[in-house]
């Protein structure tokens, strides 16, 4: 996770947790689609893979653990729509 919390993010905002609670959001550029290492899902799941994707990253309210995964996808786009469909209307990006 170290290495995706060090990656320059390539979309920012903020989402508000229980509506008023600001925490931050972003999403990272990686080289690497982790697997899930669980030798009964397909190896398509199961392995790493080598391929340009795209993780999301939020902070929590209390800040502990200071980034917390959300998910990661092929697209920038599909990452968003990852995003938004996760942590609702409070989410707002930063224009570009």
């Amino acid at each position: 996770m170290r290495e995706l919390e060090q990656a320059t993010p390539i979309k920012q905002g903020t989402w508000l947790y229980s509506g008023s609670v600001p925490c931050e959001v972003r999403i990272v550029r990686h080289h690497t689609l982790y697997g899930t290492g669980d030798v009964s899902d397909p190896p398509e799941i199961a392995e790493d893979r080598t391929v340009e994707c795209f993780y999301i990253l939020y902070h929590t309210p209390t800040g502990e653990p200071a980034w917390v995964g959300g998910g990661a996808a092929l697209s920038l786009q599909e990452a968003v729509t990852v995003a938004e469909a996760a942590l609702g209307s409070g989410l707002r990006w930063n224009d570009a």
